[in-house]
C-alpha cells in the first residue's frame, strides 16, 4: 500500500482533506500538512518529516503538492532525497480528483511511481472548461 501526504500553500491540505472526507470518508495512511503564512522552510521540513515518519509503515508515500518550485513542493523533494530507505514521489499541480482516485486504489500499488504515473492523467482529465451545448428536443432522452 502506498501512502498519501498531501501538503501545499496556506490551507491547501487540509482543504483537500475536509472535501476527501466529505465525499469518500477515507482517512487511513494519509496526512495532510499546510504551509502556513507564519511558518518557515524549516518548519515545513519538520512537519513533512513528521508525516512521513508516520507512513513508514506504508510501502512508500506519494506527495501530492500545489504549486511546482514552490516551498511546500521543493521542501518535499529535499526530504524525499534525505530519506533514501522511504520511496517516495512528488507531484506538483494536484487536484481533489487525483486525491479521490489515490485514496480509494492506495491498496493497489506497491510503489508511489506507479501511483504518480496512474493518478497524473486523472488530474489532467478533470480540467474542463462549461460549456453550454445546443439542446435539441427532437432527440428522446432518457432521465434529466
Amino acid at each position: 500500500m502506498v501512502g498519501l501526504l498531501i501538503t501545499g500553500h496556506g490551507h491547501f491540505a487540509t482543504g483537500l482533506g475536509s472535501s476527501l472526507r466529505l465525499i469518500t470518508g477515507n482517512t487511513e495512511n494519509i496526512e495532510y500538512v499546510d504551509f502556513e503564512a507564519d511558518h518557515s522552510t524549516e518548519t515545513l521540513a519538520h512537519n513533512l518529516n513528521q508525516a512521513f515518519d508516520k507512513l513508514k509503515n506504508c510501502d512508500g508515500v506519494l506527495v501530492l503538492s500545489d504549486l511546482a518550485g514552490g516551498s511546500p513542493f521543493k521542501t518535499a523533494v529535499e526530504c524525499k532525497f534525505a530519506r533514501p530507505e522511504q520511496a517516495i514521489e512528488v507531484i506538483a499541480g494536484s487536484n481533489l480528483p487525483m486525491l479521490i482516485e489515490g485514496s480509494m486504489s492506495m491498496g493497489i500499488y506497491e510503489n508511489p511511481l506507479d501511483m504518480a504515473e496512474a493518478l497524473i492523467p486523472t488530474g489532467k482529465d478533470y480540467i474542463i472548461r462549461f460549456e453550454l451545448a445546443e439542446h435539441n428536443d427532437d432527440t428522446e432522452e432518457d432521465g434529466i
